[in-house]
């Protein structure tokens, strides 16, 4: 028997951190939207990670682990936020709650988004393809790039800015049309 209790405790233990894993960026910028200080949102995110392994055992893994995630961390953030009531930054409960729904909301999407960023630059052509990532991922200066392309400076900045409008159209176009199916 306790065989079979290591093996589902290993078992869950893998699906949560599968889970958190996938979750981390979004439950913590959940949090950041809640709490005013990087600091105190790490200390949140801490607590919330505990807190959430230790009710993993509750959570229905036929629901959305965001959703569930969310639920919890807003109880975290009232907590955090009741022990720092003398905090100069205080919000209403009501801001709160209105905040953590709307954060909620953008949030569910975010994996959407970044699979719509990926489809879209894709479709684009490799040159482009280059210059975003030399610019976006890599942070290059552009009178860097522009040196190295023998571009000019002014063309590069038209460029990028076009590109990124493009980007920005392409991934509305797509959400959009997924909200219509």
């Amino acid at each position: 028997m306790s065989n079979t209790i290591t093996s589902l405790n290993t078992t869950s233990r893998e699906v949560f951190t599968s889970l958190i894993d996938e979750e981390r960026l979004r439950i913590f910028n959940y949090i950041r939207t809640l709490v005013p200080h990087y600091s105190d949102a790490e200390d949140v995110y801490q607590r919330v990670c505990l807190t959430l392994w230790k009710k993993f055992d509750e959570f229905d893994q036929e629901r959305d682990f965001f959703s569930w995630a969310c639920g919890i961390t807003f109880y975290t953030v009232c907590n955090h936020r009741r022990s720092r009531r003398n905090d100069r930054h205080h919000f209403s409960q009501e801001l709160i709650e209105s905040m953590a729904q709307q954060r909620e909301q953008d949030l569910s999407i975010y994996n959407t988004r970044i699979e719509f960023l990926q489809d879209c630059l894709d479709s684009m052509n490799p040159t482009d393809q280059r210059l975003l990532k030399e610019a976006v991922l890599e942070k290059q200066s552009i009178k860097e790039i522009a040196k190295t392309a023998d571009r000019a400076l002014q063309t590069l900045y038209n460029r990028l800015t076009i590109l990124r409008r493009e980007l920005a159209e392409c991934i509305l176009s797509k959400l959009q049309s997924e909200r219509q199916v």
